[in-house]
C-alpha cells in the first residue's frame, strides 16, 4: 500500500460502560492493549502520517505508543467523534492524499480489510468510503440507512434511530476513507447533536450526499473483526475472535 494515505486514530474517549476508571483503549486482551493491536495493523499500511487523538488519561497512551511513528494531537474537551478528527486538521493541513479514520476500540481490523476499503475508494473514485459490516444483534451501533436504489442516504446513530431503523443490520464499522481536503472542509459544517450536544463523525455523510458527493461503502465479510470495546460483553466477545484467530494459526 503507498503512502499517500494518512490515518487518524481515536483514543480519547471516558469508556463509561467499562467503568471509565481507564483509558479504554488501553485495555488488555491476552496481555496486549487493545490500541496496540491496531497500531500494528496501521503500521502495515504505511501511512504518511499516524495521528492519535488523545483525551482522558492521555499520558498513559502517550507513554504506551512511545517509540511508535505517531503524532499525538489532544482533544481537549470531549465533544465527540467528529470534535476529535477536528483536532487533527493543523497536522493534516500539508497533506493531500486520502485519510483513513479509525476508532481505537476497534482493534482487530486485518490489513486485508483497510486494503479492500482503500481499494474500494480509489476505484468509486469516491470523497468517502465508509466500512460496514452486517451484523444479527446491531444494538448500540450506528445503522447504514440505503435508498431503493441501494445508495446510502445517512447513518443513524442508534440512540437517534427510529423503530424501523434500529431493524437494519447493516452498522457502520467507525472507519472511514475520506480525501483530506474536503473532509476538514466539511466538518466546519455540522453542528452538535440536540440529544448529546457532541458532534458526530457520521453527519459529514449527510453533508457529502447533500451536496453530491461520491459516498461508497465496503462490507467486510468477516463481521466480527469491527467488535467495538465498549462493554464487558464486547470484550468477551472479542477475547473469543482473537482466540478463534490464534487456535486456527
Amino acid at each position: 500500500m503507498n503512502n499517500h494515505i494518512s490515518a487518524i486514530i481515536l483514543a480519547a474517549g471516558y469508556g463509561k460502560r467499562l467503568g471509565g476508571e481507564n483509558q479504554k483503549t488501553l485495555t488488555q486482551i491476552l496481555g496486549k492493549p487493545i490500541l496496540v493491536y491496531l497500531m500494528s495493523t496501521v503500521k502495515q499500511c504505511n501511512p504518511k502520517k499516524i495521528v492519535v487523538v488523545v483525551g482522558f488519561q492521555k499520558e498513559k497512551v502517550m507513554e504506551q505508543l512511545k517509540g511508535e511513528p505517531v503524532i499525538f494531537v489532544e482533544q481537549k474537551q470531549l465533544l465527540g467523534t467528529g470534535h476529535a478528527v477536528m483536532t487533527a486538521e493543523n497536522v493534516l493541513s500539508d497533506f493531500c492524499g486520502n485519510v483513513i479514520v479509525l476508532c481505537g476500540d476497534v482493534p482487530f481490523l486485518s490489513f486485508e480489510t483497510i486494503n479492500k476499503l482503500k481499494e474500494t475508494h480509489e476505484n468509486t473514485h469516491a470523497d468517502c468510503t465508509i466500512l460496514t459490516a452486517i451484523v444479527d444483534s446491531p444494538y448500540g451501533y450506528g445503522r447504514i440507512v440505503r435508498d431503493v436504489s441501494n445508495n446510502i442516504t445517512k447513518i443513524v446513530e442508534d440512540i437517534n434511530a427510529s423503530d424501523e431503523e434500529k431493524q437494519i443490520k447493516e452498522i457502520n464499522a467507525g472507519v472511514y476513507i475520506f480525501k483530506n481536503k474536503i473532509l476538514f472542509e466539511s466538518l466546519k459544517k455540522i453542528k452538535p447533536n440536540p440529544v448529546k450536544n457532541e458532534y458526530y463523525l457520521t453527519d459529514v455523510i449527510e453533508i457529502f450526499i447533500s451536496e453530491g458527493r461520491k459516498v461508497s461503502t465496503w462490507t467486510t465479510p468477516s463481521p466480527e473483526e469491527t467488535i467495538g470495546i465498549n462493554t464487558p460483553e464486547d470484550l468477551e466477545k472479542a477475547l473469543q475472535y482473537i482466540s478463534s484467530l490464534r487456535r486456527k494459526q
